[in-house]
C-alpha cells in the first residue's frame, strides 16, 4: 500500500474515534432531550407509566439507555487503548460483559490511527492451531529469503497488535511484524496487505527477539504444556517464571501454578534447558545412572487416528543449536495404554464401567482379613490409562442409549407408527445422527434431520429421568461401533443387518470381530445380548462371561442360532407382534426378544453359507445377528489402508475399529482378577520393630512372636497368653503414643508427616515448594509407601508411566525438590536429610517420617491386643485409629498422577478401605458388647465416610445391628432398604452370605418396602 493509503486509513480511524467519543454522546443527548423532555405528567408515577399503554416514550427511553451503555463500553475501551499506546504499555483488560468486543474494536481503531494495518483474524479454517516454529515448511511459496526468526500461526481473534504484545512485549511493534510479512505469499495463496484481514492459519514471521507462545486450551496444565512444548514436564517451573504476573486478555494473571484459564497466552522459554541453573545438589552425581528402556513393541494396530488433532510443536531452524541428547527412555513398555493398543473409546468406556461394577462386587464378598485380587503391573498400567478415555463418544453413546431406552418407557406416548428401523448412527462428542427407514417416526428429544434422519443433541433432556430410562429395555441392544472418522464414530445395528459378511485383510477382519465382542461384552446397551464366539479363542470371554460364550465350530454355533431364531418367531406369532423391536417397545414377554449374536472368524463353506442365507431371510423376525469372515461374499470390506467400505454408507472415510489379540489379552487381564476369590492378607512389609507380628492390614499376626518381655502384670479376667501378647506389642512399639502426639501437634513440624487416609497431604520441616506443590507431594507420598526405597529406574517407570522420554536431570530435580521440602533432622542430626541421596544410598528413600496409615495399623494392632487382654484402653486405640481417617483413601489426587497406584503391590485405594471398614466393625462389636451404642454408631459412620460409594455391606449391616440394639424398628428397616437399593436387589437372598445372615436374623420377614 502507498503512503497516501496509510494516511487515509489513519484519518478515517481518527474520525471514527472522534465520532464515537464526541459525536455519539451529543446525538444521544439531543435525541433523548427532545423526545423525553416533557418528563412525567403531574401525579403520575413510574409504576403508572409502566402499566399504561406505551405511546412510544418507554421504548425510546429503553433504546436510549442501551445505546448509552454500548457507547460507554466502547468509549472506555478506546480510552484504555489510547492510554496504553501513549505510555508504551500493554492495555488493561476489563473482564466484564461486552468489554472483549469493545477491546477488539478499540484495538483496531487505535492500530489504524497509529499506522494503518491489518486488524482481526478471520476464521477461514475450521481448526486453528497455534504453533511456535522457527522455519516456514514451504520455502518455495515465499517471495523473500527464508527467514531465520520464529513464526507465529494465526488463530481466531488474533491481531498484529495482540501478536506484538504477546510475543514482543510491546503492541506498538506490530509494524515490525507487518514489515516482515507484507506481500509474503501464504499457504492459501493470500498475502498480507494493509487492506487485508489476518486469516486463521497464516504463518507470520516474527522479529528475531520474539518469544514463541502457546494459547491455553481447556484442560491444559503447566506441566502438560511444558511436556508438550518444551519436552520436559519438570520445566513447568521455567514456564511459570516466564509468565508470572504477565497480564492476560481477561485481565487476570498467572500467579498460581495450578490455575490457568483457557484463552490465556503463555510465552515459552527457550527450548534448550539451561544446564547450569538446575538446582541439583552437589552431593548428587551428575549423570551416573542411566535408565535403559527397550523399544516398545508394535501393537499390531493403528496407534493414532489420521485425523486426530495433535499438540503444537516447536521446530528448530537450520543451524540452531540442538538440544543435548541426554534423554533416555525409562524401562517401561510405553505401548501399554489403551490408545497405543488401539482400543476404541467405547470399548474403553465399557471396560471402565464393567470394572467398577465388578470391583464393587469384589468388595461386597471380601472376607475380613482378606485382600481382593488385582492385575499385574503391566495390566495395571493399561487399567490406569483406562481412567482417561475419550469421554466425548462415551458420553454421547450413553445419552443415545438412554434416549432409545426411553422409547420403551411404559408411560411414553404411542401411535400407530411402525416400529423404528435403525440403520446406522453417527456419534460426535456433542450429538448423534441416526439413519433410519423413511417410515420411522421418533418422538422428542429426537428431531428430524431430513428423510430418514434424526438428530439428538447431547444436552437435550430426556422425556423421563435418566434413572428410569436406564431401567427400561434397550430396543436396539445390538447397536455397536464399527469405525471412526476423526471425532465421529459410526455405529450400526447388527440385528437389523441380520447377517454381515466381512472381507479384506484377514487379520483386520478378525480384529474387528474382537472389537465387536469386547463392546458387546461391556456395553450397557448390550446388557441382555448373548454372544457366540467361533475361532476367537477363549481369552475374550473374561471380558463378559455372562454374555460371551465360546463355541467349538461354526456348525454348532449355527445350530444354536437357528434354534434361537425359530423360538423368537414362534413367540412373535404367539403374541401377535410383528418384529422383536415391536416386542421390546410393547413390553410384552420381554425375555422372548433377547438377541443372540454370532461372531465367527472361521470361514464358512457352501453349506454353511446356505444356512446363513436362510437366517438372513428371516432376520427381521428372529432377534439374531451374525458377523462372519467370508472373502467370497462380502457385505463389508476392509481395505489395506484400514478404511471400511460399506455399500450403503457413503460418507467418510471411515477407519475400521479393531482390537488386536494383544490388546484383548490385556483388557481380559484387567477384568480377570475381579472373578477370583479374595486372598488372605500377608504380613506387614516393614523393617520397623512395630511391624513384627503384624499383618498388612494392622491385625495381630499368628503365631505369638517369641520376643523377650519385661515382667507383665496380669489384668483381671485376662488369660496369660493375652497378657503376654499385649506386653510384647507394647515392647515392640514403645513410641506409639509419642508419635501420635507429634502427628496431632500444632506449630512447625519436626518430622515429615504424610497423610493418605483422605486427600494426600504433606507437612514437613523444609520450605514449602513455591510451584508444583501437588507434584512434589506425590513424590513424597510415593516414597512413604515404599519403605524399602526405590531405584532410579523404578521411580521413572512409576512416576512417568505415559512413555515420554525424560532426562536424568528431570529425575534428579524431582527428588531434589522433594528432599528440600522434607527437610533435615533425621535421627536428630540437623544436617541429615529425611530423603536419602544417591551419594550415600543405592535408592531413594524417605526415613524418619510419620505416615497416617502406619499409625492406623499400629493403633489397631495394639487395640486388638488390649481387647484380648481386657485392657480399658482398647476402645481408645480404635477411636484414635479411626480419627485418622479424613475421607476416602487417596481421594482427589493430582490429575493425571498417581499412576503407580496401579502396581499390584500399591493398590492402596482398593485394599485399605476394606481394612478400615474391618477395623470399624471390630469397634462396633466391642461397643455393642458393652451396650455403648453411641460409640458403635460413631464407628459405623466413620466406615461410611471412607466408603462414600457404598461398596461395602458391613457399615450398613452394623447400623442395622445398632438400630436393633436401640429397639429402633424404623431405622433398622431404613438401613435394610438402603442396603438393598444400593445393590439393586429386590430380595435379601441376593445379598452376600454374611449380609443376608444379619438381615435375616434381625428382619426374618424382610424389610417393608414402599409400593411402587
Amino acid at each position: 500500500m502507498s503512503t497516501l493509503s496509510r494516511v487515509a486509513s489513519a484519518v478515517a480511524a481518527a474520525a471514527a474515534t472522534a465520532g464515537i467519543l464526541v459525536g455519539v454522546p451529543i446525538a444521544l443527548w439531543l435525541l433523548s432531550s427532545s423526545l423525553l423532555d416533557p418528563g412525567l405528567p403531574a401525579g403520575v408515577s413510574i409504576i403508572d407509566l409502566l402499566l399504561a399503554p406505551d405511546s412510544g416514550t418507554l421504548l425510546i427511553g429503553f433504546l436510549t439507555v442501551v445505546a448509552a451503555g454500548t457507547w460507554l463500553v466502547l468509549a472506555m475501551s478506546i480510552v484504555v487503548e489510547l492510554a496504553a499506546a501513549l505510555v508504551d504499555r500493554p492495555a488493561l483488560r476489563i473482564d466484564l460483559p461486552g468489554f472483549r468486543l469493545g477491546h477488539a474494536v478499540a484495538a483496531a481503531l487505535v492500530t489504524a490511527m497509529l499506522g494503518a494495518g491489518p486488524a482481526m483474524a478471520t476464521p477461514i479454517r475450521a481448526e486453528p492451531i497455534l504453533t511456535a516454529s522457527m522455519a516456514d515448511p514451504e520455502p518455495a511459496r515465499a517471495v523473500a529469503e527464508e527467514p531465520s526468526g520464529p513464526v507465529h500461526t494465526v488463530q481466531r481473534r488474533d491481531t498484529l497488535w495482540r501478536i506484538a504484545e504477546t510475543s514482543l512485549g510491546d503492541p506498538l511493534r506490530w509494524r515490525e511484524i507487518y514489515a516482515l510479512n507484507a506481500d509474503r505469499i501464504q499457504d492459501d495463496g493470500g498475502r498480507l496487505t494493509e487492506a487485508s484481514e489476518l486469516v486463521v492459519g497464516w504463518r507470520l514471521v516474527l522479529p528475531s527477539d520474539a518469544q514463541p507462545a502457546v494459547r491455553v486450551q481447556a484442560g491444559d496444565t503447566l506441566t502438560g504444556i511444558a511436556e508438550d512444548h518444551l519436552g520436559d514436564p519438570a520445566r513447568s517451573d521455567e514456564l511459570l517464571a516466564t509468565n508470572l504476573a504477565l497480564p492476560q486478555p481477561d485481565g487476570g494473571a498467572l500467579v498460581d501454578p495450578d490455575v490457568i484459564r483457557p484463552g490465556w497466552t503463555l510465552v515459552l522459554p527457550d527450548r534448550t534447558p539451561p544446564p547450569a541453573d538446575d538446582p541439583v545438589p552437589a552431593e548428587e552425581p551428575v549423570a551416573t545412572t542411566a535408565v535403559p528402556t527397550p523399544d516398545p513393541p508394535s501393537s499390531g494396530a493403528p496407534t493414532s487416528d489420521p485425523l486426530q488433532r495433535t499438540n503444537p510443536a516447536i521446530e528448530t531452524p537450520a543451524g540452531s543449536p540442538a538440544t543435548p541428547v541426554d534423554t533416555v527412555e525409562h524401562g517401561q513398555d510405553s505401548a501399554l495404554t489403551v490408545t497405543a493398543l488401539g482400543v476404541s473409546a467405547l470399548v474403553a468406556g465399557g471396560v471402565v464401567t464393567s470394572l467398577a461394577v465388578r470391583r464393587r462386587r469384589q468388595q461386597r464378598l471380601r472376607l475380613a482379613r482378606h485382600r481382593i485380587p488385582v492385575p499385574a503391573d503391566d495390566d495395571g498400567r493399561v487399567e490406569w490409562s483406562l481412567s482417561t478415555p475419550q469421554i466425548g463418544p462415551v458420553s454421547a453413546a450413553r445419552h443415545l442409549d438412554l434416549a432409545l431406552r426411553s422409547l420403551t418407557h411404559p408411560d411414553r406416548e404411542t401411535d400407530d407408527s411402525p416400529a423404528p428401523v435403525l440403520i446406522s448412527a453417527r456419534l460426535t462428542p456433542s450429538d448423534a445422527l441416526l439413519s433410519t427407514s423413511t417410515e420411522t417416526r421418533l418422538p422428542p428429544p429426537f428431531i428430524t434431520a431430513g428423510p430418514g434422519g434424526w438428530g439428538l443433541d447431547a444436552d437435550d433432556p430426556l422425556p423421563v429421568p435418566d434413572a428410569e430410562a436406564a431401567g427400561c429395555c434397550a430396543p436396539f441392544p445390538a447397536l455397536v461401533s464399527i469405525a471412526t472418522d476423526g471425532d465421529r464414530t459410526l455405529m450400526i445395528d447388527l440385528e437389523q443387518r441380520g447377517v454381515l459378511r466381512i472381507g479384506g485383510d484377514r487379520a483386520r477382519c478378525v480384529a474387528l470381530l474382537r472389537h465387536l465382542a469386547a463392546e458387546l461384552a461391556t456395553s450397557s446397551t448390550a446388557e441382555d445380548v448373548e454372544v457366540l464366539l467361533v475361532g476367537l479363542g477363549d481369552g475374550l470371554v473374561t471380558l463378559g462371561p455372562d454374555r460371551l460364550t465360546t463355541v467349538s465350530d461354526l456348525d454348532t454355533a449355527l445350530t444354536e442360532i437357528e434354534h434361537r431364531a425359530s423360538t423368537t418367531r414362534d413367540a412373535l406369532d404367539q403374541w401377535q407382534v410383528e418384529t422383536a423391536v415391536d416386542g421390546r417397545l410393547c413390553g410384552v414377554a420381554a425375555d422372548s426378544w433377547l438377541p443372540t449374536v454370532l461372531l465367527a472368524a472361521a470361514e464358512s463353506d457352501d453349506e454353511q453359507r446356505a444356512r446363513l442365507d436362510a437366517l438372513a431371510a428371516v432376520s427381521g423376525r428372529s432377534a439374531i445377528a451374525a458377523v462372519v469372515v467370508d472373502p467370497g461374499h462380502v457385505d463389508l470390506r476392509i481395505g489395506d489402508d484400514t478404511l471400511l467400505h460399506v455399500p450403503d454408507i457413503a460418507d467418510g472415510p471411515w477407519e475400521v475399529a479393531q482390537l488386536t489379540k494383544r490388546a484383548g489379552t490385556h483388557l481380559a487381564a484387567v477384568l480377570g482378577p475381579t472373578m477370583a476369590p479374595a486372598l488372605p492378607v500377608g504380613v506387614a512389609q516393614s523393617d520397623e520393630p512395630w511391624a513384627t507380628g503384624m499383618n498388612e492390614d494392622g491385625t495381630l499376626g499368628d503365631p505369638l512372636p517369641p520376643d523377650p518381655l519385661p515382667d507383665a502384670e496380669p489384668l483381671p479376667a485376662a488369660g496369660p497368653a493375652a497378657v503376654r501378647r499385649l506386653a510384647i506389642v507394647d515392647h515392640q512399639d514403645p513410641d506409639l503414643d509419642d508419635d501420635l502426639t507429634v502427628w496431632h501437634a500444632d506449630g512447625p513440624p519436626t518430622t515429615p508427616r504424610i497423610g493418605i487416609l483422605g486427600e494426600p497431604t504433606v507437612t514437613a520441616p523444609g520450605p514449602d515448594p513455591t510451584t508444583r506443590r501437588s507434584w512434589f507431594a506425590e513424590v513424597l507420598v510415593y516414597l512413604s509407601l515404599h519403605p524399602a526405597g526405590v531405584t532410579p529406574a523404578k521411580a521413572v517407570t512409576d512416576l512417568w508411566p505415559d512413555g515420554h522420554r525424560i532426562s536424568p536431570a528431570t529425575l534428579r530435580h524431582a527428588f531434589y525438590s522433594a528432599r528440600k521440602w522434607a527437610g533435615r533432622g533425621y535421627s536428630g542430626d540437623p544436617d541429615a536429610s529425611f530423603v536419602s541421596d544417591m551419594q550415600h544410598d543405592s535408592s531413594y528413600r524417605l526415613r524418619g517420617h510419620l505416615l497416617d496409615w502406619d499409625l492406623f495399623r499400629r493403633l489397631r494392632k495394639r487395640g486388638q491386643a488390649r481387647h484380648e487382654a481386657h485392657h480399658p484402653g482398647a476402645i481408645t486405640d480404635y477411636e484414635a485409629a479411626l480419627n485418622l481417617v479424613r475421607g476416602p483413601v487417596l481421594s482427589s489426587p493430582r490429575p493425571g498422577g498417581y499412576a503407580w497406584l496401579n502396581n499390584h503391590d500399591q493398590r492402596h485405594d482398593l485394599q485399605k478401605p476394606g481394612f478400615i471398614v474391618d477395623a470399624a466393625h471390630e469397634l462396633v462389636d466391642i461397643a455393642l458388647d458393652t451396650g455403648d451404642t453411641r460409640t458403635a454408631r460413631w464407628a459405623a459412620e466413620r466406615a461410611r465416610a471412607v466408603d462414600i460409594d457404598v461398596a461395602f455391606d458391613r457399615p450398613l449391616t452394623d447400623l442395622m445391628r445398632i438400630a436393633h440394639a436401640e429397639d429402633n424398628r424404623s431405622e433398622l428397616e431404613l438401613y435394610a432398604a438402603v442396603l438393598l437399593d444400593a445393590r439393586g436387589f429386590d430380595v435379601p437372598e441376593e445379598l452376600a452370605p454374611d449380609s443376608f445372615a444379619v438381615l435375616n436374623e434381625l428382619l426374618p420377614a424382610g424389610p417393608r418396602r414402599p409400593r411402587r
